[in-house]
């Protein structure tokens, strides 16, 4: 068994093809799905840079048998996910120690020097839940959601409010519009006409390889008086080999939600995703948000729990 760092370069192939034949034998979301990793690589690492952190996929590492990817370390920022291929399970404890030595440093030190160290684990895999509760990890109360919902089989419309419009990312070249709208869904206290964000999370997602297979969908108000007239936003990924998608970011502004916009928006992500041929997307939630997706036509698969341990 070897055990070696990510590299870009030489391991990116490997390892996405490694998560979608984990995805093709499961069926479901236990190991991350490769449109993920694309996400944290080529979006989410630019804006963890950006704001001073280290970048996550310098803390990947693969655990490889006879030169085959059999297990995984999956950072994302401050939180730690392991992939375990099956019949594997018990490299699983040998993972989660591995982490606790060599991905510190991507947490921030406690006044004592100690850290808040984070392991995420599906519920459906319950030996994971056993092993931290064995070893001194606390679950949290708040917990994620893997939702999912086969485009080939809903008969689903997109209903607006007279003065909005569905489009998507072709149709609309603003491209600082469609990426403060995401940042302002996230914030809304930046709401204001002088809110300027960066752009290079936005334009380093496009060296993705999936980039080219994915789109954005999005809710315009076709009154608006300020210049960002973007309600809703989403960016979708395609992996077509493996006929999924994984919608990252959602986002709606706080001063048009609960008007249905954000429903109408995901059945446009439905919709084209019938078109593409998809077969299954997904969408991870938290706490009300599961509510909403739910609400637009997903199905919770799985819980995540959030496991602590201070180290």
């Amino acid at each position: 068994m070897e055990v070696k760092r990510f590299d870009l370069k030489t391991d990116l192939q490997k390892l996405e093809d490694y998560l979608r034949n984990q995805y093709l034998e499961n069926k479901n979301m236990t190991s991350w799905l490769p449109e993920r990793l694309h996400d944290l690589i080529f979006r989410m690492d630019t804006q963890y840079t950006d704001e001073g952190n280290l970048k996550s996929s310098d803390y990947i590492f693969i655990w490889e048998d006879n030169n085959e990817i059999v297990g995984c370390i999956l950072p994302d920022g401050d939180a730690i996910y392991m992939s375990v291929k099956k019949g594997y399970e018990d490299l699983y404890k040998s993972i989660v120690k591995y982490a606790e030595e060599y991905c510190r440093p991507l947490f921030k030190k406690e006044d004592d020097g100690s850290i808040d160290f984070l392991v995420i684990a599906n519920d459906s895999l319950e030996y994971r839940r056993k092993y931290l509760e064995q070893n001194g990890y606390i679950r949290q109360k708040e917990e994620d959601y893997d939702n999912y919902v086969y485009p080939q089989e809903v008969d689903v419309k997109v209903d607006l409010p007279e003065g909005f419009k569905l489009v998507y990312g072709d149709e609309y070249t603003d491209e600082e519009n469609k990426w403060s709208a995401c940042n302002l869904g996230f914030h809304p206290d930046l709401e204001n006409p002088n809110y300027k964000n960066g752009m290079n999370a936005y334009n380093t997602r496009k060296n993705s390889p999936m980039y080219k297979d994915s789109f954005e969908c999005m809710i315009i108000d076709e009154n608006a008086q300020e210049k960002n007239d973007v309600c809703s936003y989403c960016f979708v990924y395609v992996d077509k080999e493996s006929k999924t998608a994984f919608i990252e970011p959602v986002s709606t502004r706080e001063k048009y939600r609960h008007r249905g916009i954000g429903t109408a928006m995901m059945h446009g992500v439905m919709l084209r995703c019938k078109e593409l041929g998809i077969e299954k997307c997904y969408v991870n939630s938290y706490d009300w948000r599961r509510k909403f997706y739910n609400a637009s036509g997903f199905i919770t698969e799985d819980t995540i729990g959030y496991y602590h341990k201070k180290i």
